[in-house]
């Protein structure tokens, strides 16, 4: 029997209740979590592990996901990660100022299980 090999992801949020509450949400069989607590530990950390897909949180101290995400875009190798950027922000602003950067999607927090699965697969399978 083959074993299917996990799906990696990278979480990079500054809170740790966030990251355990994305944790405790996308912990399953299918998916290998990897954690980065700033932005730059989370370019570093999608340089060495090529996650299939980036969860990044917009407000953070040092370097925010916005900028995180604009660097991301400019490197040639992570350039097509896909990158859901979460927010606490409800403003079409703002998710429009994520889209800009090079988001794929845009998530409001508080989200819940069924509807953050669905954006993932989504941007897995169009990959």
């Amino acid at each position: 029997m083959q074993t299917q090999e996990k799906i990696p992801l990278l979480i990079v949020d500054d809170e740790i209740v966030s990251r355990s509450s994305l944790e405790a949400l996308l912990e399953s069989d299918e998916y290998q979590l990897f954690f980065a607590e700033d932005g730059a530990q989370g370019l570093d950390k999608a340089e060495s592990i090529h996650p299939v897909l980036m969860i990044l949180d917009v407000m953070m101290p040092g370097m925010n996901g916005f900028e995180v995400c604009r660097r991301l875009r400019a490197n040639a190798k992570l350039a097509q990660i896909p990158v859901i950027m979460i927010t606490a922000w409800d403003d079409p602003t703002a998710k429009q100022r994520c889209l800009d950067v090079g988001a794929n999607d845009v998530i409001c927090k508080p989200f819940n299980r069924a509807d953050l699965q669905a954006r993932i697969q989504k941007l897995i399978v169009t990959r």
